[in-house]
């Protein structure tokens, strides 16, 4: 029933090749100043009042929040208030440093241009650039700097999935992706010449189901042997997102684990269930037993969620078994993550073993196609 109230919705709309995208920069941190520096190239700055200047190669600028406007100083002295500042350069090889003094973000490299203006409590910076631009940076960030080509293939096939699809996410915000786990982490531009030629062998390429509608592109570290169904993590229920069996991860140092809690720890999230310690008989597991994806169990009339657990005890995975030990609770678990879609030691194993980018995207994506992009179609978001 959830299945088809979802797709009630679904409008298609044919998908740009290699669309321009607006992402917001320092989503996490939030500035309230950042510097621009071109790296490559000259810039020009406009602010939307007539005035006009020319940012050389090296030079900087501050932008910085001021109320409802922002304020941007060059390295001369000079300094204006404005509603917004919009850098541009005519040049497409052109490239700049963007710098938050605040947070872990230190410095992005950045291609195309920026828009930078007031947001409440922030600024909001938005670079603009494409798809195609933007994926190197993403497939490093998600998938690690270390891999067979076949494995950055396929990893670069799900993120240009992820960001086709979700090209309205932030649609009421006025840009299009965050650079933030919220979407897809983007780190800026990157030379890794592995990566860049997995993006560049793969270009345009994206994951559709039987109608050529673009897939949920979900992925994870490690599933430790078995993937999760969507309907057992999200509810929502996609026909591609099914619990598979994946014996290329096992020998992976995150397809297992084990952490053991307080009995003190254990009884107090009984208690925030509505429980009373030694009501939990259910949910001990039988010595030998091996961890299943089961993933909520009816305790005295409660439901008890494997995810609750995870969350509550900060736990790898919501796949495990429960037992007791002397000194507390024990949780044996396996994989990292929540287990649904490709898993990456997977994936990476199996590009070692000789394996193609569209046979571990099937493998994982069971009854997927890869096609071009211009032939996809995305759901317009209700």
């Amino acid at each position: 029933m959830i299945r088809i109230l979802l797709l009630s919705f679904i409008f298609l709309l044919p998908a740009a090749t290699n669309c321009q995208v607006s992402i917001r920069i320092f989503a996490r941190s939030r500035p309230s100043s950042v510097v621009f520096t071109p790296s490559r190239g000259d810039f020009i700055l406009n602010d939307g009042a007539g005035r006009r200047l020319i940012i050389k190669e090296l030079e900087s600028v501050v932008i910085t929040r001021y109320l409802e406007k922002v304020i941007y100083m060059t390295f001369t002295g000079e300094s204006h208030l404005a509603d917004s500042v919009t850098i541009v350069s005519p040049d497409d090889s052109a490239l700049f440093l963007l710098r938050s003094p605040v947070g872990s973000e230190g410095t992005k490299r950045l291609d195309g241009s920026v828009m930078i203006k007031s947001y409440p409590g922030s600024l909001l910076v938005l670079n603009r650039t494409t798809v195609e631009k933007s994926l190197p940076g993403i497939v490093r960030a998600e998938a690690g700097g270390t891999g067979p080509g076949e494995y950055f293939r396929a990893q670069a096939v799900v993120a240009r999935t992820y960001a086709y699809r979700n090209l309205e996410r932030h649609a009421l915000d006025g840009f299009n992706l965050c650079d933030d786990i919220h979407c897809q982490v983007y780190p800026g531009i990157i030379s890794d010449s592995v990566i860049v030629k997995a993006c560049t062998d793969t270009e345009g390429k994206v994951i559709v189901d039987s109608d050529n509608i673009l897939i949920v592109s979900a992925f994870h570290a490690n599933c430790g042997g078995e993937t999760a169904a969507s309907a057992d993590v999200w509810v929502a229920t996609h026909p591609y997102l099914v619990s598979v069996r994946d014996p290329w991860c096992t020998g992976s140092r995150s397809a297992r684990w084990d952490k053991t809690v307080a009995l003190d720890n254990w009884n107090e999230f009984l208690i925030s269930k509505g429980l009373s310690p030694g009501q939990e008989n259910i949910l001990f597991s039988p010595p030998g037993t091996l961890p299943s994806r089961i993933f909520v169990r009816s305790v005295a009339g409660k439901n008890i969620s494997n995810e609750d657990i995870r969350q509550h005890f900060a736990l790898r995975s919501a796949y495990f078994t429960i037992s007791r030990a002397e000194n507390g609770i024990v949780f044996g678990g396996r994989g990292y993550g929540h287990g649904v879609g490709l898993c990456q030691d997977g994936a990476r194993a199996m590009a070692a073993d000789g394996k193609k980018f569209a046979e571990i995207t099937g493998f994982y994506y069971p009854g997927t196609l890869i096609t071009d992009v211009k032939n996809a179609k995305r759901p317009v978001r209700p």
